[in-house]
């Protein structure tokens, strides 16, 4: 089913539209949770499977699901970091099934909880930022620094990050990540000028490629869901004032006064007319005066 954008009169399904809203959601949770946003990122790739993409929808439900647990959020981003590095070191081992519930987070909570200094860290929650432990962790943060100062940067960082959250094949090391980025923001800068008119657009293209891709994409490849800049609506002509009218008609008038006083002439000039027929019949007498002419 397609909609129509009350804006720019665009028709887009409404599939996209809803996806587009829990992407947007999905954000701004990550936004508000603070520090516990990068384990978090990681802790919900260990719910896709090996062939298909989450859903910002069932992302959303899961992220608001964790945040609900209430635990500590210092004890809790202790253990969303334990709880990824212990699944993924089974993944490595083989076992590749994803998680389908937060029992085992649950678990690792209650073990966190009891060691005192984890829970008896610093005072200061919102100075807490956990330190990466792994290398996708470590590339996530390096990224997220690559992105700081600029709009279209930070959107690129957020949509590497959630690439590497994915656990794709080809996926570039922590080392050369931020590389990486640059030649993403290289082939992207050219066409992504105006906050204000492209941010939407990469954040779509972002997650329809996070839906498609199945091993670590080329940069070209964000163009394929690149939606088309809105087609901007012609403004009418702006009318002319009496001013610009009255000029105008000024300007014909004087036009009008020199071709009639003299083929272009100031009417105040004078032209005699006699003189003028006695110089062209002395030129003519003169072309065929010349020799070789006759």
């Amino acid at each position: 089913m397609n909609i129509t954008c009350p804006c720019c009169h665009a028709k887009y399904p409404l599939e996209a539209a809803l996806d587009g809203e829990a992407a947007g959601e999905l954000q701004l949770i990550l936004a508000q949770a603070g520090p516990l946003a990068r384990p978090l990122i990681a802790y919900l790739g260990l719910f896709r499977s090996k062939t298909r993409a989450l859903s910002f929808d069932r992302a959303v439900r899961l992220a608001a699901e964790v945040l609900q647990v209430g635990a500590d959020p210092r004890v809790l981003a202790a253990a969303l970091a334990e709880t990824v590095e212990a699944m993924r070191a089974k993944r490595d081992g083989g076992q590749i099934k994803p998680l389908t519930n937060h029992n085992y987070l649950k678990r690792v909570l209650e073990s966190v909880a009891a060691t005192p200094n984890v829970a008896l860290a610093t005072p200061d929650v919102a100075q807490i930022q956990p330190a990466p432990t792994g290398k996708r962790a470590r590339a996530i943060a390096s990224l997220s620094d690559w992105g700081s100062g600029d709009w279209l940067r930070g959107l690129i960082a957020d949509g590497l990050a959630a690439l590497l959250t994915l656990g794709l094949d080809g996926t570039p090391s922590a080392e050369v990540i931020p590389r990486t980025a640059d030649v993403w923001h290289h082939i992207m800068a050219g066409s992504c000028t105006v906050e204000e008119v492209d941010s939407q657009r990469v954040k779509t293209a972002f997650s329809g490629l996070l839906k498609a891709v199945e091993k670590w994409p080329e940069p070209k490849a964000i163009w394929a869901h690149m939606p088309r800049r809105p087609q901007q609506e012609v403004l009418p002509e702006a009318p002319r004032s009496e001013q610009d009218c009255q000029t105008a008609l000024n300007s014909l008038r004087e036009m009008r006064q020199r071709i009639i006083g003299g083929m272009g002439l100031p009417q105040t000039e004078k032209i005699d007319e006699e003189a003028r027929r006695r110089q062209l019949r002395e030129q003519a007498q003169t072309l065929r005066d010349r020799p070789g002419e006759k």
